[in-house]
């Protein structure tokens, strides 16, 4: 009885934001994040019935302190974000909690990491061949009507200093190097669009910003807010060309302090 109890108040706080689950799969490459596992996270659909969702959302850091790899201290918000969940095919997901001594979170963490690693390469392509016109396309694209100009300090922060104070995971952390490696295309993109319309930057700048802010104001921080902007540039999304080139302005305003605690 105590133990359906207990399982009934897990279950209770599970409490995923949209924004993480659409993150969560689509850097899940549709696959069992388990090394050498290649089961699908979503079966296809057949002639007769719709595609299902088949894996199975796995915390590293269990829900319950007494729970498989508990942990004290842990709040219920930060025992859902994306960075303590992973997507575990069902076999491997009553592996890893009931064999939990022979998978330790170190172990599902590095799991975690090396399976992402996919879904970066798969966008290392595109963010490599991102050049100004996609640039100016996706920018221009993001714009609302006329955004509120905001003036920021430009004092550079070094990324990693950064993305330390912002508690960013190891994922996040890595997008936002492959965004970085453009962050000169970017700055030269909106000077060239400043030259045509003198306040592109600034709306461009202020759109981000009061993105983040909104963000923050809803309680969100760290992973959660990046994967909110990184959902409204494209990213996850089936045109990984406007995905990429929206990540390189992420990480550009992430650079230059427009966006995220300095």
């Amino acid at each position: 009885m105590q133990r359906v109890a207990k399982k009934k108040v897990a279950e209770s706080r599970r409490n995923y934001s949209s924004k993480t689950l659409k993150m969560l799969f689509a850097l899940s490459g549709n696959q069992c994040a388990a090394p050498g596992c290649q089961e699908p996270i979503i079966a296809p659909g057949t002639d007769r019935s719709d595609a299902i969702v088949v894996g199975q959302i796995a915390h590293i850091f269990a829900l319950s302190e007494d729970g498989p790899r508990g942990k004290t201290g842990m709040t219920e918000k930060e025992l859902n974000q994306a960075s303590n969940l992973m997507l575990l095919c069902p076999t491997h997901h009553v592996k890893v909690d009931g064999q939990y001594e022979t998978y330790p979170a170190a172990m599902l963490t590095a799991w975690k990491t090396n399976h992402e690693k996919k879904y970066a390469e798969a966008l290392s392509g595109p963010v490599g061949s991102v050049g100004f016109a996609e640039l100016e396309v996706a920018a221009k694209s993001l714009l609302s009507p006329r955004g509120t100009a905001v003036t920021h300090s430009l004092a550079v922060i070094p990324p990693q200093e950064k993305i330390d104070r912002n508690e960013l995971s190891p994922t996040t952390s890595m997008l936002l190097s492959m965004g970085a490696a453009k962050s000169a295309e970017v700055e030269e993109m909106m000077i060239q669009a400043a030259q045509l319309d003198p306040q592109f930057p600034v709306r461009l700048s202020a759109g981000f910003t009061q993105r983040y802010e909104a963000a923050k104001m809803r309680g969100l921080t760290g992973d959660d807010i990046f994967n909110e902007l990184y959902e409204w540039v494209g990213g996850g999304g089936v045109d990984k060309g406007v995905g990429a080139a929206g990540l390189c302005i992420i990480a550009h305003l992430f650079i230059i302090c427009d966006i995220f605690e300095k």
